[in-house]
């Protein structure tokens, strides 16, 4: 018998107990990642005009368009970035609400346009302005109700694609019920106090709103880096870490003209341009960017923003807190 027809034996024997050669095998470690990629608000603006025409509350569970990275598309699934994070454009207009569900996913939303719109979360009104971050915690219920004037518009972010491939997504639908007993946000609002409370248990922070002008002068209160930029935190007001178990937020704002100290991580991110125009070289990419455009930001490559206007600001989303968790998150700073 000869070799060929011997391999080809072994191969049959291999299929048939449902086994494989590792050797043979693609190796799956140090691939390239992905590309990034921009969506830019001039092209994605048109698409919600669109949807608001062609879709009515009362059929659609929540008026969505999901943004999905043409580099990721193969794997059948809707990402943004990395296996672990999705965005998508929500509209609401006035007078339609958003039926109360809840969802194993964790999710956020932050306000690009728009007044006069509430999230609840688990029973608790959240406003939503322009630059708020509104959380809606996994399991947590929330619905959207708006009783204002003029279209809201915000960005999801969920861990969607982190639950799809651990298979965990589960969904209820509402009506909302056994509501927790959650303290009011004011108990937060005093820096070195929080109230004695069932909260510190959550997994997730029980500050559900973070208003924008909180966090517009909470950050231009900090010194600037040596690049001029200014980084801050979103944080869980009851253990200073993260707002939810599996996502990492942070504001950042950039000085004109300066470039900044680049970075490279393994973790993935994304942002969206709360206000200003700029530059993001990714790699041997450069994007350009300005006000409501969303960028991704895979991991491996080196990364660094510039601002060509006086006030540019950045609202970043990441799986760090993911990795940290786990002990893999690995970061390096350019000399």
């Amino acid at each position: 018998m000869n070799e060929r027809v011997a391999l080809a034996d072994f191969h049959a024997a291999m299929e048939a107990a449902n086994v494989v050669a590792l050797w043979e095998i693609e190796d799956a470690t140090n691939r390239p990642p992905e590309p990034p990629h921009i969506w830019r608000w001039e092209t994605l603006e048109p698409l919600l005009e669109t949807a608001i025409e062609a879709t009515s509350m009362t059929d659609a569970e929540r008026r969505v368009l999901v943004l999905n990275n043409p580099a990721l598309l193969e794997s059948g699934r809707s990402r943004g970035s990395g296996l672990t994070l999705g965005f998508n454009l929500q509209i609401l207009m006035p007078g339609e609400t958003a039926r109360p569900h809840r969802h194993s996913m964790n999710a956020l939303r932050f306000v690009m346009e728009g007044t006069g719109a509430t999230t609840i979360v688990d029973g608790k009104p959240c406003p939503m302005e322009p630059g708020d971050m509104i959380l809606t915690p996994g399991w947590t219920w929330h619905e959207h109700v708006h009783e204002g004037d003029g279209r809201m518009i915000w960005l999801d972010v969920l861990d969607v694609p982190f639950h799809h491939y651990l298979d965990t997504g589960e969904f209820e639908p509402g009506p909302a019920r056994d509501l927790p007993e959650l303290p009011p946000d004011e108990a937060f609002a005093a820096p070195g106090f929080v109230p004695v409370s069932g909260a510190a248990d959550m997994a997730y922070s029980p500050l559900f709103r973070y208003p924008w002008e909180t966090a517009r002068d909470a950050l231009a209160a900090l010194p600037p880096a040596p690049d001029g930029s200014r980084r801050m935190l979103y944080a869980n007001p009851l253990t200073g870490g993260p707002t939810m178990a599996t996502m990492e937020c942070s504001l950042l704002s950039l000085a004109q003209g300066r470039k900044t100290r680049a970075y490279r991580s393994n973790s993935n991110s994304a942002f969206i341009v709360v206000a200003g125009e700029g530059r993001s070289e990714i790699g041997e990419t450069t994007l350009e960017w300005r006000r409501h455009d969303i960028v991704s930001l895979p991991h491996g490559y080196w990364i660094s923003h510039a601002a060509e206007t006086d006030a540019a600001w950045l609202f970043e989303v990441s799986d760090r807190e993911m990795l940290k968790r786990l002990h893999m998150l690995r970061d390096e700073l350019a000399d």
